[in-house]
Order: structure tokens, then sequence, then C-alpha cells
């Protein structure tokens, strides 16, 4: 059965109040409600310490699941970059992958985050995920522009470029409804 899963991303750092929840921001909610009126299922996992993220930590949430050769796996920022690590290490086939406003690296100090990001693309993801989408903003900081454009030569996927949609979130994007994401996802 065809399924969605949205993976968050994580702020620069640990921004305060516990439980932050950044599956409820931006544009995620919209979307998961968007999907359900069409019938199809959506979840949206509350990553543990987004602000410096564990991957083992994050794969255990993910794989509760499913996710199988019918999911659709979307993916903001350093949810992108789990996304990438994920497929990359596990091998596993789904329908697509939707990463937006990618970013692959870190400039911190702490071990955790630094190895969070220390992995290899595999490239053969082109093999095994039927459709690959980057949706972009040319006014989005340069990492995450440059790691867009990495993703999307090594992975030869498809750029979709929204103009002054920044970062994706709600102040650059000027409210919560994401309906190009919708679209991507339906089609």
């Amino acid at each position: 059965m065809k399924n969605c899963i949205i993976i968050h991303g994580g702020p620069l750092s640990d921004i305060g109040e516990k439980p932050h929840h950044l599956n409820q921001l931006y544009w995620q909610p919209w979307v998961k409600s968007e999907l359900e009126k069409q019938g199809l299922s959506c979840n949206i996992p509350a990553m543990p310490d987004p602000w410096f993220p564990n991957y083992k930590d994050w794969k255990s949430e993910l794989e509760k699941g499913p996710v199988n050769a019918s999911t659709i796996l979307v993916g903001h920022s350093r949810g992108a970059a789990f996304l990438v690590r994920w497929l990359s290490e596990t091998k596993q086939s789904i329908a697509k992958l939707i990463m937006i406003a990618p970013n692959l690296s870190t400039n911190s100090v702490n071990s955790t985050l630094r190895d969070f990001y220390s992995f290899d693309i595999d490239k053969d993801i082109q093999d095994r995920v039927n459709q690959r989408i980057i949706f972009t903003s040319e006014n989005d900081d340069l990492e995450n522009i440059e790691s867009a454009q990495l993703l999307a030569q090594e992975l030869r996927c498809n750029v979709i470029n929204l103009p002054s949609h920044g970062h994706y979130i709600t102040q650059d994007m000027g409210g919560n409804e994401f309906p190009e994401l919708v679209e991507q996802i339906i089609e």
C-alpha cells in the first residue's frame, strides 16, 4: 500500500522548550492533511533530538515505518540528508524520494552532529528509487543550494526551483501551504 513519510529538518541549536515538535511546524501538517484528503496515509514522526541528531536514533524512528517499495519519503533540510544516508546504507527500494532544501553539511564542533553528516552518497539509489525530486530556491543559503546541486548530479534528480521560497519555512514561503509538494507526492 502506498504511504508517505515526511522527515523534518532540525534547528541550528537546541532552541529551548522540550519537546519541540518540529514535525508540527511549517508546511508539514498542511501537507499531511491534504494527502489524507486524497486517501494517502502520511506519517510525520517527531525525530529525536533534532538539534543534535543521532543517526541510529533517527534510523530507529524511521524504521517504525512501514517503509517499502510503495513508500514516498520526503525530507526537509537535515531530514533530506538523513534519508539519503539511510537509503545509501540500507539499499531499500522506495517509490519516490523528495528532498526539500537539502543540507548535506555542518560546521558544528559537535561530534554527534558531524557524524550524522558523515556518509558517502550511494549513486545506485537511482536504481532503487523510481523518482527523485529536489525542491530548491535561489534565495536559500548557499550550502543548501550547493547540496541540492550535488544531489541532483549524483542521483539524477528532477529539480524544481520555486522562486523566493528560501529554506521552505513559513517566514520564507509566506505561509504554510505547499501545493507543489502535494502535487509531486500524488503524481
